[in-house]
């Protein structure tokens, strides 16, 4: 455990965590400077911390210092006089917002309890509150809730991953919850792969008037007026086109990675960047060509506005963290090379960030009426279930883009000691009331490594772990593999690096895992984790597990990127010359005299089938799920780099559906080698056909190299 931070003056005694948390706490003490509002005449003791406030005076928006935002309203000393309740609840609120506003210069504001609902823009404290019977807070020292945990380092990795397998014990404190079980029913179903987002636009709109539509546009503008102005001006910013962003990413994205709390999302408060991030994301799936467009020019400044802002800084507000992740999905999944090459550079700085950042809360004080205390306990459970799904949703992007585009990993497992996301039907609950409802129904969720380990150990998931919290325990997986193949690396280059020194030296120690028993064990968790589906519902989320679920399997035994680079596609990671080239040749012939080669190209088959063969033709420009064409074009690469290698270049052209079918047959034979598997002009035409008109750069540039592979093999 690091060392506390105390506070020394006399009656105080807080601590912190880190040494610059507790600098920044002491102005409150001794102000090196007072900074003053000339609007409200509210005093500050930090020039960031007034200029932030100055900015909220512009939108014609007053800070309360309940934690809300609320339009500005006249106020009278008689009319906070005659609501003594209320009165004394807002003291409680400024005696634990000690790092805006000075002690001798406290300003109170009269709160209307009905606009004291928690706020996206401002980190709170959950210290004091009185919480009622039915919501139990996970805390973890000094009110502090972590996020990741890196303080272990490298050895603490080492000893997880030998945890996660069985080989030492581990605290308590993440015991498997033992009530494990599982339904199996005859069947099966999953969620359509395409959404008519057409018909979303298309859908009769409401005459919007004077609704909140108008609001949120100047508000938008307002914050992204240093753009260009004919930007400002395009057709993107009408009310109607700004709804339909809005319900699209709400049916689309929001539904695949749950951060967005939707019921209690309140268009009024929302921080406009926020709005910006989520609206263009929204915008990418619009069958309307010029709004992508306009996304598109948007994000040539949005992460810079949004670390202009005066949040980007630790600990940062729960409103940055979710903007800058979606514009990190965005960038990565939906648009160009070049913003996917920068998000992937600026990822880095943003699992920094949540790193520094190791505790959020909401505001505390307990209303004077019951009604206000099950709300105020409500919105404070949001923002806290909140933060601990912004933090997975990072994880999972990190886990995803290690093992699919070759980039480093920036967390491991050992970094996430967090809960599972709640059920659903918790997380879904419109009102307080319905909310504490189903709380008290719901049974608490289960640890994240502790249900990890239980799925390497063939133990299947407990049936009340959401579809969101089953998608991060396959990254949780997608993460073991990662770090597990980095660890072989790192051992076989030590030992060759021995080998080839003549001196001697004492031998490597053998890993405690063992050679390649870790890959076997890592393949039944993921046939585990996929058993346990049986019992769900279906959900987008799980329909986006598809795919991934079976490049989980073929990332135990293959490396992703070697395929694309001996395809001759442009490189993920940087420039590729021959001596790469050569290695990755040499490592996918390695794997074609496997006994494993088999399995996955069983994988990479089924998933193939699962993703083209549905009810209608499938097109990549119509899915809703960013990530599946990418893996389908990647088991196309898998199959064709086993099939030139194993029995040359052919030019015979066989149906895709004849080739499927002619390879699992053969794959199901073991007793006569496998024949045919250079087949593949028909399968990579039919692919190439599926991933054209689509917006991504990179998948374009897939095209690209399918339609080479298509030349040489008809030459």
């Amino acid at each position: 455990m690091s060392s506390r931070h105390v506070c020394p003056v006399q009656g105080c005694g807080k601590t912190f965590k880190r040494p610059e948390h507790l600098s920044r706490h002491r102005l409150n003490h001794r102000p090196k400077k007072i900074y003053n509002c000339g609007t409200c005449h509210k005093d500050f003791v930090r020039l960031d911390l007034l200029q932030r406030h100055q900015r909220r005076h512009e939108r014609g928006m007053s800070y309360r210092n309940s934690g809300g935002y609320v339009p500005d309203t006249p106020s009278s000393p008689s009319a906070a006089a005659s609501q003594p309740a209320i009165a004394t609840a807002t003291e409680v609120d400024l005696a634990i917002q000690p790092t805006e506003v000075a002690p001798q210069h406290q300003h109170v504001d009269a709160v209307d309890p009905a606009l004291s609902a928690a706020s996206n823009s401002t980190p709170m404290n959950f210290g004091s509150i009185d919480y009622p019977d039915f919501l139990q807070v996970a805390e973890m020292g000094n009110n502090h809730h972590v996020i990741f945990d890196a303080s272990d380092g490298a050895q603490g990795l080492v000893e997880d991953l030998d945890w996660l397998f069985g080989n030492v014990s581990f605290p308590d404190e993440f015991a498997m919850d033992p009530s494990l079980d599982i339904t199996l029913p005859n069947d099966i179903s999953f969620a359509s792969p395409n959404s008519t987002l057409s018909q979303q636009l298309s859908t009769d709109t409401p005459s919007l008037g004077g609704g909140p539509w108008l609001g949120v546009r100047a508000r938008l503008l307002d914050a992204l007026r240093t753009l260009p102005q004919d930007l400002l001006e395009s057709p993107f910013f009408e009310p109607v086109n700004l709804k339909a962003f809005f319900d699209i990413y709400f049916s689309n994205y929001n539904a695949h990675f749950p951060i967005l709390h939707q019921a209690s999302f309140a268009l009024g408060d929302a921080p406009p960047l926020l709005l910006v991030a989520l609206l263009t994301l929204g915008a990418t799936l619009s069958p309307d060509s010029s709004h992508y467009q306009t996304a598109e020019r948007i994000h040539e400044s949005l992460r810079w506005l949004i670390f202009s802002s005066g949040s980007f800084q630790p600990p940062a507000p729960l409103w940055c963290l979710q903007a800058l992740l979606l514009v990190q999905a965005y960038e990565k999944m939906f648009s160009t090379r070049r913003h996917h090459e920068m998000a992937h550079i600026f990822h880095g700085a943003v699992i920094t960030l949540m790193r520094r950042g190791g505790s959020y809360s909401s505001d505390s004080a307990d209303d004077a009426t019951k009604a206000s205390s099950a709300e105020r306990a409500w919105h404070s459970w949001i923002e806290q279930e909140s933060f601990k799904r912004v933090a997975y949703f990072a994880f999972i992007m990190d886990a995803q883009h290690s093992s699919i585009f070759g980039h480093t990993p920036a967390l491991s497992v050992s970094d996430v000691r967090l809960a599972l996301p709640c059920a659903d039907e918790v997380w879904d609950s419109s009102t307080p009331s319905s909310w504490k409802k189903r709380l008290s129904e719901s049974a608490p969720p289960v640890q994240f490594l502790s249900t990890l380990r239980a799925l390497l150990s063939r133990r299947p998931i407990t049936s009340s772990c959401s579809p969101f919290a089953r998608f991060i325990l396959l990254h949780g997986l997608f993460n073991v593999t990662k770090h597990m193949q980095g660890r072989d690396l790192m051992a076989s280059d030590i030992e060759t690096g021995r080998t080839s020194d003549h001196g001697g030296g004492e031998s490597t120690p053998p890993s405690t895992i063992g050679d390649d028993n870790w890959k076997e064990i890592l393949d039944r968790a993921i046939d585990t984790w996929s058993f346990s589906l049986m019992s769900q519902q279906p959900s987008l989320c799980l329909e986006a597990a598809r795919p991934l679920h079976r490049m989980a399997h073929v990332t135990i035994y293959v490396n992703l990127i070697d395929f694309h680079t001996f395809a001759g596609a442009p490189s993920l990671t940087g420039s590729t010359t021959r001596h790469e080239y050569a290695k990755a040749k040499r490592r996918i012939q390695v794997w074609c005299e496997r006994p494993s080669a088999k399995r996955t190209l069983s994988h990479c088959i089924l998933l193939i089938q699962e993703t083209m063969f549905t009810r209608r033709r499938y097109r990549a420009s119509e899915d809703n799920i960013a990530l599946r064409p990418w893996c389908l074009y990647h088991a196309t690469l898998i199959l064709w780099a086993f099939g030139i290698l194993t029995e040359g270049k052919s030019s015979e052209r066989v149906s895709a559906e004849d080739y499927l079918v002619h390879m699992l047959s053969g794959l199901m034979d073991h007793h006569h080698r496998l024949k045919g598997t250079n087949r593949t002009l028909g399968l990579l035409t039919v692919v190439k056909e599926s991933l054209s008109d689509c917006r991504w750069e990179l998948l374009q540039e897939a095209c690209t190299t399918l339609g080479k592979l298509i030349e040489v093999s008809a030459s």
